[in-house]
């Protein structure tokens, strides 16, 4: 493959999936996530992917299971499990201020999973057409920022009503 083509691949795959999350943070109109903690938060998501293919490996191996099996039945499970670890994290250590706030780093959290996903795909499908990197682009950004997204805003708002659920109020969201 040209090394047009790949950079083509990979601008539509991964350019969608950063410009979501900025653009968020921009129609913001109290502006209250800085550029740097939306760049941090963007990395944990890159990292519970990372550490998502490493469960989810260790978990084809020691339960025997099929690709098939992993992406039906346990792979869900350990990547929003990852991506509501960040959540937790982000409500628990105080950085989400407003709901809106809770959405914008729930999707950058999603956002940075998908930036990975798309990554490892590029590599993985180098012989696909650039429909398909089109829609790994817009709709892996998408689909992860937004359920994680759904997560913290759901998260959030359960939490600030209800402060004594502690850990329980991520559960609904979850």
């Amino acid at each position: 493959m040209a090394i047009e083509q790949l950079l083509v691949r990979a601008v539509t795959s991964l350019l969608p999936v950063v410009l979501f999350p900025a653009g968020l943070n921009w129609l913001d109109s109290y502006k209250l996530i800085r550029p740097r903690l939306l760049a941090a938060v963007l990395g944990l998501g890159v990292t519970a992917a990372g550490a998502s293919i490493l469960v989810n490996g260790a978990l084809m191996n020691l339960l025997h299971l099929s690709v098939r099996d992993l992406s039906r039945f346990a792979a869900p499970f350990v990547e929003e499990t990852f991506k509501a670890v960040v959540v937790v994290w982000l409500v628990r250590r105080e950085r989400v201020g407003f709901l809106v706030d809770a959405a914008i780093l729930g999707f950058a959290t999603g956002a940075g999973f998908a930036l990975a996903e798309n990554i490892y795909y590029l590599q993985a499908l180098s012989g696909r057409s650039l429909l398909v990197w089109v829609i790994r682009g817009c709709g892996t950004a998408i689909v992860h920022g937004g359920t994680t997204s759904i997560l913290a805003l759901a998260s959030k708002s359960l939490s600030d009503r209800r402060p004594g659920l502690r850990l329980m109020a991520f559960l609904p969201g979850w």
